[in-house]
């Protein structure tokens, strides 16, 4: 089955040659850091990070016409434990009701030095349709 891939202009577009999001047989695979559309960090600031990733993957399921309630599971990356209950705050405050299965991870350090949390998201979008 044929992966898609899905952008938003409303997502900072990194210069490596990642993908935003892909979608392959009925589900949708997004990973966002906490940067806002023009690829800046709100430096030092866990809650604003987390909200701005969350936002990054709420644009791109906007276009594949999903929401944050097909959520089925998140991978969140902290660089630091003084960041996990910011995080949490603004996490739980976006997932209020049939949150998703979660795994957390304290990591040391990510892609960026700026970068205090990411986010990995995959979304089930229903069953593929096939071509006839």
């Amino acid at each position: 089955m044929p992966k898609r891939i899905i952008s938003s202009d409303k997502v900072h577009q990194g210069r490596l040659p990642f993908s935003q999001a892909t979608i392959a047989g009925g589900f949708m695979f997004v990973c966002c850091m906490g940067m806002d559309a023009e690829g800046k960090f709100a430096l030092g600031d866990a809650r604003k990070q987390t909200q701005d990733a969350i936002d990054n993957i709420k644009a791109l399921l906007a276009e594949a016409g999903a929401t944050l309630d097909d959520v089925v599971k998140c991978t969140i990356y902290v660089s630091d434990r003084a960041y996990w209950e910011p995080m949490n705050e603004v996490y739980f405050a976006n997932f209020k009701e049939n949150p998703p299965h979660r795994i957390s991870c304290i990591v040391d350090g990510l892609g960026s030095a700026e970068c205090l949390v990411e986010i990995d998201a995959t979304a089930y979008l229903g069953q593929p349709q096939i071509p006839i």
